[in-house]
């Protein structure tokens, strides 16, 4: 049986040539507790991912626009959009994307650090530093209070 935490890592290399700073790239799990896993879209969830890998990033969306009509609430979901959405160019759908992913996510930890990451990730690619200082900052707050 295929475990149902599945590692993924952010892909923010791009943003290592859009700044000095250093780019953290830490693997996430889909967090404990979200209403993605066990549920009837958690197989379509797996299908997007399948789909993406293959890079079919049109039928990735389908079903991962699917699954979130069924798990509302789920902030899995959401990230992964996000992530498609920045594959896709597309960085300011990316960035709310992930600022509603950030909604229901867990208050601090290295979760919600990596949301912020790639709500940088995505200000960097639409070409606003405000946006990218804001969201790194976020990040280490959240990644502090995990350590905490």
């Amino acid at each position: 049986m295929v475990s149902r935490i599945v590692r993924l890592t952010l892909v923010v290399a791009w943003l290592a040539a859009c700044s000095s700073a250093p780019v953290v790239q830490a693997p996430v799990d889909v967090p404990a507790g979200d209403p993605l896993l066990g549920s009837p879209s958690e197989s379509l969830w797996r299908q997007a991912v399948v789909a993406r890998e293959q890079g079919e990033l049109a039928a990735a969306g389908r079903l991962l626009e699917r699954a979130v009509t069924l798990v509302p609430d789920s902030s899995w979901l959401y990230r992964e959009l996000a992530e498609l959405r920045l594959r896709e160019d597309q960085p300011r759908a990316a960035e709310g994307l992930a600022r509603k992913a950030l909604r229901f996510a867990p208050p601090t930890g290295a979760y919600r650090a990596a949301l912020w990451q790639l709500v940088a990730t995505a200000c960097a690619r639409s070409d606003d530093p405000d946006c990218v200082a804001l969201a790194r900052r976020e990040a280490r707050v959240a990644q502090k209070g995990a350590r905490q």
